[in-house]
Order: structure tokens, then C-alpha cells, then sequence
């Protein structure tokens, strides 16, 4: 459970709406992790950018990113994630 409660998308305006807007074009939904960064937008930027290369296929070369997908889900289900 987070310590900071997390950013709605009703609550988010200005850098915070955009960085959801990003997120959700770039994986379907925005995640927690970037939804509590969001009390810093400063910070949700490096969060999301930092996210960003590692899904990238083109970026990395290492792995297909349905194979990361699949390897985030599982760790996230083996911790315990609710969303």
C-alpha cells in the first residue's frame, strides 16, 4: 500500500495530465508507481522516462517487449500487485 495517496486523473492538471496522457498512449494505463511520483511532477518525468528505453525493443535489443510484459505481470502478481 503507498504511503502518498494516489494521483487521480481528475486531480491531475497541467505537467501531471500530460505525463498521464503519455503513459496511457504508451502502455494502455498509468501506473501506480507514476500516479504517487506525480506529487513531483519533476520526478514522475524521470520515472516514466526512465521506463520508457526499457520497454523499447529498438532501445534495448535484448528482449521482445511482449516478453517484458509478460515478466512485469508475473512480478507484479508474485508481489501482490492489486491493479
Amino acid at each position: 500500500m503507498a504511503q502518498l495517496p494516489y494521483i487521480t486523473d481528475e486531480e491531475a492538471t497541467g505537467m501531471v495530465a500530460t505525463l498521464f496522457k503519455h503513459n496511457r498512449t504508451l502502455y494502455g494505463r498509468v501506473a501506480n508507481a507514476i500516479r504517487v511520483a506525480a506529487h513531483s511532477p519533476k520526478l514522475a518525468q524521470a520515472v516514466f522516462g526512465f521506463n520508457v528505453p526499457l520497454l523499447r525493443e529498438e532501445i534495448t535489443e535484448n528482449l521482445p517487449v511482449r516478453l517484458k510484459a509478460l515478466i512485469i505481470l508475473k512480478t507484479s502478481m508474485l508481489n501482490g500487485c492489486a491493479h
